[in-house]
This record gives structure tokens, C-alpha cells and sequence, in this order.
């Protein structure tokens, strides 16, 4: 089994969520409450056309959240998930919910195993997950999709977290390897399930991910796994 420090998988995303569902929920209890206030005094003040006005304008309800704030609900159960599966390596330490420095912005996970480090961001997304080269005859561009939607930009953020990460070690750990993951639970992977590769970033299901940052690799850290987890 692989030893845990830090705060729990998806806090950062769950305490989000929370805050801005909180949020949300008292802009619409207050709008209510504004509402059946006019009601009341625009039927006092006039009996009739307030009767009437009240009738014809619409009462506001309790709607479901907002897309943007149950994203990180379903951010935190990602997460959640994927440290369920990271838990069960062999031979790892485990790092979860990470903030970057000087920002507001955390890593997921972060594993440190024979092979060296890896950097895991967790997504919950449904769709399947594909590489398209879209740079046409002489030269490729590869861009990662999931149902059909460009995500590239998620690559991109995990090459950004492991440069923090390697910046984090310093020049004493230059030897160690920094690796990029993106983890989507719940998305469909093709007939034949495979791993992509996008611009030096690997993307992978729950189900595998526990023997990748667990394998030795092809250029392992002479350093012991606890060392890179202490600096």
C-alpha cells in the first residue's frame, strides 16, 4: 500500500464547491424573500393592479445549481475517486490536494515512485476520450478531445504543474523524473482501451493508473522514494 500525507484528496474542490453553493443559494432565497415583499406591498398600496400585477409576474423558484458551481462538486468526487485508486499502489508515497505556491490554484496528486515523480490532475468528464492530429499534411498538432470537445487546454495545465513541481526540487534533485498524468473518470476509452500521449502528457483511467506510478520505468531514481517525498 502507498503512504498518504497532506490534506485530503479533493478538499480544495469541496470546500469550493461549498462556499459557492452557499452563495448561490442565498442570491435566489433573497431574491424570493425581495419578491413576496412587493407582493405584499404593491397589494396593500393598490388592491387591484397589485392583484393583478402579482398574477402576471412569475414567482422565482429554488432552480437547480448552477453548471459552473456543481463542476466542483463533481471536481472533489473526481479527485476523491482518484485517491481511492492511488492509495492501493505499491511502493508509493502520496501527496494529495497541493497548493502552488503564491497562487490560488492546488495539484491534485502528486506520487512519488520508483520511476519518480508524477503529476496527477483528476477530471470527471463522460464522452470518449480521443488524440486528433489537426496540424494537417507537413506537420502534426495534436489535440486532446473528450466528447468531441477540445480539452487541450488541460494538457497544457499539467505541463504548467509539473514545471512547478521540478521547480520544487530544485537543482540537488535534477536526476528525478517529473511526469505529467491526466486521470478522467468516467469517459470512454475506445473498443481497444489505451493510453494517449499528448505533447508529453499521459492520459489514463482509474482502473491502470495505481501500476503506473508504481512501475520502475526506464530511467528509475536512484534516490529512495521518501527522500523526493520529503523535499
Amino acid at each position: 500500500m502507498s503512504a498518504s500525507t497532506s490534506g485530503g484528496a479533493g478538499e480544495s474542490a469541496q470546500r469550493e464547491y461549498e462556499k459557492r453553493s452557499a452563495r448561490e443559494l442565498a442570491k435566489k432565497q433573497r431574491r424570493i424573500a425581495n419578491d413576496a415583499e412587493w407582493r405584499d406591498s404593491i397589494k396593500r398600496e393598490r388592491p387591484v393592479l397589485g392583484r393583478i400585477a402579482t398574477t402576471l409576474t412569475p414567482k422565482p423558484q429554488l432552480t437547480p445549481e448552477s453548471q459552473s458551481t456543481s463542476a466542483w462538486k463533481v471536481g472533489a468526487e473526481g479527485e476523491r475517486r482518484v485517491a481511492e485508486v492511488l492509495d492501493q499502489a505499491h511502493g508509493v508515497q502520496m501527496l494529495h490536494d497541493r497548493l502552488v505556491p503564491g497562487t490560488r490554484a492546488n495539484i491534485d496528486h502528486i506520487a512519488i515512485g520508483p520511476a519518480g515523480v508524477f503529476v496527477i490532475d483528476a477530471k470527471k468528464y463522460t464522452g470518449r476520450v480521443e488524440v486528433r492530429d489537426v496540424g494537417g499534411l507537413l506537420r502534426r498538432d495534436e489535440r486532446l478531445y473528450v466528447n468531441n470537445r477540445n480539452r487541450t487546454k488541460l494538457v497544457d495545465g499539467v505541463r504548467h504543474q509539473t514545471e512547478v513541481v521540478r521547480r520544487a526540487l530544485g537543482a540537488e534533485f535534477a536526476d528525478v523524473d517529473v511526469h505529467g498524468v491526466l486521470c478522467f473518470v468516467g469517459c470512454q476509452w475506445g473498443w481497444i482501451m489505451r493510453t494517449k500521449h499528448v505533447n508529453g502528457v499521459t492520459a489514463r483511467w482509474p482502473k491502470v493508473l495505481a501500476d503506473h506510478v508504481a512501475a520502475a520505468g526506464t530511467a528509475t531514481t536512484q534516490r529512495p522514494v521518501s527522500t523526493i517525498a520529503e523535499r
